[in-house]
């Protein structure tokens, strides 16, 4: 049985835990008005890349409430081997009884620069904006990404166990990738590279840089003149007679008429970013002209064109819920947001958006839950599976065959107050720790 496990503790304390799972464990300290006792700290080891050192990937858990992922719940355990979920469901009742813990994919994120900076105030940390031109299709967010940012554990220990990694800037950024919250090299880090090349609509990508636009008639036109200019090229025809005057070896393409191309044959994605509802509507008319393989990002005022956007079939990696109408992009920026997209039909991808807030990214689900979104429908946009869906990644759903990527909580994962207490990720356990608990530890007593 786990230690610490706060509410459920009381219940359970009489049952010892097994050799698989310490009696340190790893739950948030209980604040000064918290009816929870403080919980122990794991002292487990754990290397660079947060991978706890010498735990186990074959295990039992049961006795739990399951969040498959999809929105639908299953009441029992897992069996974990190699780090696989070989089974899972209410036949689950050996090993470590949770006492009605929660088991749930974790959280994953959907845009965030998390990994490409550190300290806003200084400009040496910041990697997330390339700002040397307005058309930069061919760099990757990877090449930048710090998997030892302190930032990284801060977010896993809410239970955000990865994220769409978003570079800044510009009318075309560069490409995102999906990432894993753990692992020491960038290699170890990554789930999908190239997940979509970023394009800025409205006043985020317009400025003074290079090939950037000042206007959004100008925006609209310098998209169109490099689109149109860099049409996948045909396949050669082996059957074919050469012209006269032909060069022998087919033309060489640079790196970014490659992405550029790509992009036309519909071979790598566009992720779309755009607030103000005529915005949205500019990228999908923009999308659809050019017959592009796209997903919207931001979308803050998206309920004022919820239809269209349900129309035109594309997900959209949502503005966080708790955005407010402080700009001119969004006016009319509502709580009822979420709920509103998905009340159309849109598939929803939730996501904080900032890489020092990425904690807060089940405070955001609250709320949109709170604010009409379906329970269901939300864990199934925040937990990875409506990422996976469109993405293809191995996260999301807890279901036999999966790797085992999963958290448990001692409570509903989108409350507030609830802790998590562990967290897997390809079946191997990572750390809860932080800079922020060492610190608390060192001074919890201090005389």
């Amino acid at each position: 049985m786990l230690a610490g496990l706060g509410v459920l503790g009381a219940a359970v304390a009489t049952r010892s835990a097994s050799a698989a799972f310490p009696a340190a464990v790893q739950s948030s300290p209980g604040s000064i008005d918290s009816p929870l006792p403080p919980a122990p700290t794991d002292t487990r080891l754990a290397d660079r890349g947060g991978y706890i050192l010498g735990s186990g990937s074959t295990f039992t858990l049961s006795n739990a409430r399951i969040l498959v992922g999809d929105g639908s719940e299953l009441q029992g355990g897992l069996r974990v081997e190699n780090g696989q979920i070989v089974e899972i469901g209410p036949g689950v009742k050996s090993g470590d009884d949770l006492g009605g813990a929660t088991i749930f994919p974790g959280f994953f994120d959907g845009g965030s620069p998390i990994g490409l900076f550190e300290i806003d105030l200084e400009a040496a940390t910041h990697d997330e904006s390339e700002g040397t031109d307005g058309l930069l299709p061919g760099i990757h967010t990877e090449d930048s990404y710090n998997p030892a940012s302190a930032l990284i554990p801060v977010a896993r220990r809410q239970g955000v166990l990865g994220g769409l990694c978003l570079p800044s800037g510009g009318l075309v950024s560069g490409q995102a990738a999906w990432m894993r919250f753990a692992g020491d090299s960038v290699a170890a880090a990554t789930m999908k590279s190239s997940s979509g090349v970023v394009f800025n609509f409205g006043r985020g990508g317009t400025g003074a840089l290079p090939n950037q636009p000042h206007t959004r008639m100008g925006l609209a036109l310098k998209l169109r003149e490099v689109l149109e200019a860099n049409k996948a090229p045909d396949p050669p025809d082996p059957k074919a007679k050469k012209k006269k005057g032909e060069p022998d070896k087919p033309p060489e393409f640079t790196r970014t008429q490659k992405v550029w191309h790509a992009i036309r044959a519909r071979e790598t994605k566009v992720i779309l970013s755009a607030s103000r509802a005529d915005d949205i509507l500019a990228a999908i008319a923009f999308a659809k002209e050019f017959n592009l393989d796209a997903v919207l990002l931001g979308c803050a005022e998206g309920h004022l064109v919820a239809r269209d956007i349900a129309e035109s079939g594309y997900a959209v990696l949502v503005a966080p819920t708790t955005t407010q109408p402080g700009d001119w992009e969004s006016l009319n920026a509502v709580y009822e947001n979420p709920a509103l997209l998905h009340a159309a039909g849109v598939k929803l991808i939730m996501r904080e958006g900032a890489a020092h807030n990425l904690r807060e990214l089940p405070t955001e689900v609250c709320v949109a839950v709170a604010n009409g979104l379906p329970y269901a429908a939300a864990i199934a946009a925040s937990c990875g599976h409506n990422a996976a869906s469109i993405w293809d990644l191995p996260v999301g759903t807890l279901a036999t065959g999966r790797p085992a990527t999963f958290a448990i909580a001692d409570g509903d994962p989108i409350q507030p107050r609830t802790r998590m207490l562990r967290a897997w990720i390809d079946g191997r356990e990572v750390t809860l720790r932080s800079r922020q608990t060492t610190l608390f530890e060192r001074f919890r007593t201090l005389w």
